[in-house]
């Protein structure tokens, strides 16, 4: 037996709140593989918390300032509020600006610039709810806003009954949450087509075909990024006099053979061998398998500018 407050009733069912915590933990997935893609960092992300609250008593437990985005998701009605926290907000901002190094975490507003920049990673989050939610009800988001101060910015009456999903979001050493605040007048048309007997069918398929889906996602957001390989001509040693003193037209005996492969470097790993050649009028390196035989499914020229 638990007491029951009749100012603030339960808006959602135990049934509502088991399929919204499938969803949700989905959306999690979903979301992990997104950031990551889109920082180029290792990112995880969990379902921590699914509460029941007011308006009011979300906005009192916001940060000040807060990063709050507002959007909309057609059909539904309404706006949904989504908090970063700090502590993940900040660190999210120095890896899209190219900073690998810990700058910290700092609680102020943001500036335009950042806010920018921070438009992206909003964005992502969008991108996972639409995929969490699309077998259920096409969602077609729009990030209307960021905010800094959730006083002057009401997106739902004060006494209505909000659904909390507080996600906890690791990068690195840095760990912050990310909540979704979703008002049940919005939510309300969307609940009869939900159901646990549904959303448990749909995470045992999904559980199975959990690899194979994953590992297309990530096919798919690693295609546009570029990686720098390196050939490794050779190596050598030499005194700081000797090298003080090279001039044009030296020659500087490498360790490598000629006729001999030679390793192609993806920053500090070796992941191909190849051999020197010319491509045109150009010098190259043409990739061969491990073995030392040309590969028909790898292969190519890097030439020399």
């Amino acid at each position: 037996m638990r007491r029951y407050d009749f100012h603030r009733p339960d808006k959602f069912s135990r049934e509502n709140l088991g399929a919204l915590r499938v969803l949700h933990d989905n959306m999690a997935r979903l979301l992990a593989t997104n950031l990551s893609a889109h920082v180029r960092s290792a990112v995880r992300v969990s379902l921590i918390a699914l509460d029941q609250m007011t308006y009011v008593e979300f906005v009192d437990q916001l940060q000040s300032p807060v990063i709050l985005g507002l959007a909309r998701f057609a059909p539904l009605e309404g706006k949904v509020g989504i908090e970063l926290c700090h502590g993940i907000a900040y660190p999210l901002l120095e890896r899209l600006l190219g900073n690998s190094h810990d700058a910290g975490v700092v609680e102020r507003e943001l500036t335009d610039i950042e806010t920018a920049v921070l438009q992206t990673a909003f964005e992502r989050v969008l991108l996972s709810v639409e995929e969490a939610w699309d077998s259920v009800k096409k969602l077609d988001s729009e990030l209307e806003s960021i905010e800094t101060s959730p006083f002057f910015t009401q997106f739902a009456p004060p006494n209505e009954m909000m659904l909390v999903a507080g996600f906890l979001v690791e990068i690195g050493e840095h760990q912050d949450r990310i909540n979704v605040a979703w008002p049940h007048m919005l939510l309300e048309p969307a609940l009869p087509g939900l159901s646990v007997q549904h959303w448990m069918g749909q995470a045992e398929r999904s559980a199975a075909d959990d690899d194979d889906g994953e590992r297309e996602q990530l096919q798919q957001h690693v295609q546009d990024v570029t990686v720098n390989l390196i050939a490794e001509l050779g190596t050598t040693r030499v005194t700081i006099g000797d090298l003080l003193h090279l001039e044009e037209g030296d020659v500087v005996q490498l360790d490598q053979r000629i006729d001999r492969p030679i390793p192609i470097y993806a920053g500090d790993r070796p992941v191909l061998s190849g051999n020197l050649g010319r491509a045109g009028s150009r010098y190259g390196v043409r990739i061969i398998s491990d073995n030392g035989e040309e590969s028909d499914s790898v292969q190519g020229y890097f030439e020399s500018g």
